[in-house]
């Protein structure tokens, strides 16, 4: 069940909303929790039913366990490494187990065979969360809670398919008794309206990219010559069609999340605005990066035992967050290469910081071919994102930087790959994400996000307001939106691979 989807628009949100909204206005809030985590697991059921067991012995058992871990004692190590062994194990076997296999294979030259495993959808989201969990329990950070608020915690489905990866401490608070009440209007205005401009994203500009996007990389899985124009049109395209997907499934889960009274942490921060790979990672699916850094980076030592350890601490990082993202080698070299950005700015910062600190000028005059750098580096590493495999990756690489002039387009490829269009398209898109502001930009009167506050906006647009001058600016998105729902059909997110 999508988030744009016919079944989820016009039945499931409805009447989950009505019956929320009824319990709220009677004072049943434990029955308004209870309420959301059903309807959360129901909609996960929807999905694929046989995995609710999934989901459910994960949420008993690391509950469970997080209980005891918590009571302290010399048996909480133990029982945390058990709980680690557990959770990854089970990822390891439905995500990694396949991948394993093959390279076990290619390696002896051997012929194991194990059948195609199905990854269970936001299993790497609620994994990840509940391993925080129980580390913070070791840690004494966590407070007892009720199996029912945890439930919650875990399976609140705006956030549960593909992330933010919330924190214990972010969510359990803001299910305290008097949370809802009453039903405050203002967070369905505003939920609404993050919600609009989420799907609008998704359905016009993420959808309408992969227009261009997916016969380049069809053409390359297929062996085919690209042309270099073509290799960066395709490149580019990947790079918003990913931007607006998970920008606009970011919103669509902040806006949902708010209709029902509750505030998600903020996970996109228009990190095509970067200019550098530092802040970059700071922007892109901030709550992952905190993941990596908080039990990943930290844990390994961080950069507290001199620069080597430093700069090994973060290829080791990055490594598992490009793992995180899927078993394949090209999700190991994309990691890799984001752990080698990140080692180089870190070394020039560190080697010219103090140049560049003591003139305004040279830092002025160098922001945009630092902008620059740091998308062309981010656009590489895409490819490789994005490629079925490495040598699909490697083609398009070397049409982006090898000049190829012409190539043997098949017919049906011929008006996509050669219209000129797309060169419009992408130029708007580039305009739009350097300088649009992003939606908590223009929602900030209203606290779209967990710690939004802390994010300085962009000041220079109009704020939002429930007003009818708002309210247009938004119909026209819908509009938009409405028009293009009937022309393509609601695709998946990318992220739901992950």
């Amino acid at each position: 069940m999508l988030f744009h989807s016919t079944e989820f628009l016009f039945v499931f949100l409805p009447i989950t909303w009505l019956i929320f909204f009824g319990l709220v206005r009677m004072g049943r809030y434990r029955a308004v929790v209870a309420w959301l985590t059903l309807a959360s697991l129901v909609f996960y059921a929807w999905w694929n039913p046989p995995y609710l067991a999934l989901i459910g012995a994960s949420i008993v058992f690391n509950f469970g366990l997080g209980r005891l871990v918590n009571r302290g004692g010399r048996r909480s190590l133990g029982l945390l490494v058990l709980g680690l062994t557990i959770n990854l194990g089970a990822l390891g076997y439905f995500k990694y187990a396949n991948f394993f296999v093959e390279n076990l294979n290619t390696v002896l030259g051997a012929s194991f065979n194990l059948e195609r495993i199905i990854l269970p959808l936001a299993i790497s989201f609620f994994t990840f969360q509940q391993i925080a969990y129980l580390i913070d329990a070791y840690r004494g950070q966590t407070q007892n809670c009720s199996f029912l608020d945890y439930s919650f915690f875990v399976a609140f489905f705006p956030q549960l398919i593909a992330g933010p990866i919330v924190h214990h401490a972010e969510i359990l608070p803001q299910i305290a008794r008097e949370r809802w009440k009453p039903v405050r209007w203002e967070n369905l205005q505003t939920g609404a309206t993050i919600f609009l401009i989420g799907l609008f994203k998704k359905m016009v500009l993420a959808d309408g990219s992969a227009i261009y996007a997916t016969p380049v990389f069809d053409q390359a899985a297929q062996g085919l010559v690209l042309t270099t124009p073509d290799a960066w049109v395709g490149a580019l395209a990947y790079s918003f069609q990913l931007y607006f997907d998970f920008s606009g499934y970011s919103d669509m889960a902040t806006g949902l999340a708010r209709c029902f009274g509750v505030v998600l942490p903020l996970n996109f921060d228009s990190p095509y605005r970067a200019t550098n790979i530092i802040d970059f990672w700071r922007r892109w699916h901030i709550t992952l990066s905190r993941f990596l850094r908080d039990y990943v980076y930290i844990p390994l030592g961080g950069g507290r035992r001199g620069v080597v350890l430093r700069y090994s601490n973060l290829m080791i990082t990055m490594l598992v967050g490009g793992l995180w993202h899927g078993a394949g080698w090209t999700f190991v070299i994309w990691g890799g290469l984001h752990g080698l950005y990140l080692v180089i700015n870190h070394g020039f910062r560190a080697a010219t910081g103090r140049f560049f600190a003591a003139s305004r000028a040279l830092r002025l005059a160098g922001v945009i071919p630092a902008w620059a750098l740091t998308m062309v580096v981010v656009v590489v590493g895409w490819v490789f994102f994005r490629a079925a495999d490495l040598p699909t990756a490697l083609r398009v690489l070397t049409s982006m930087f090898t000049a190829v002039d012409a190539a043997p387009y098949p017919a049906d490829l011929q008006a996509t790959l050669l219209g000129n269009g797309k060169f419009l398209w992408l130029g708007l898109l580039a305009v739009v994400v350097v300088f649009a502001p992003s939606t908590h930009d223009y929602i900030r009167d209203y606290a779209p996000n967990h710690g939004s506050s802390n994010v300085s906006p962009i000041n220079r647009w109009p704020a939002w307001r429930p007003v009818f001058l708002h309210g247009l600016v938004v119909g026209v998105l819908l509009f938009f939106t409405v028009k293009r729902y009937f022309v393509l059909a609601p695709t998946e997110f990318l992220y739901f691979n992950f």
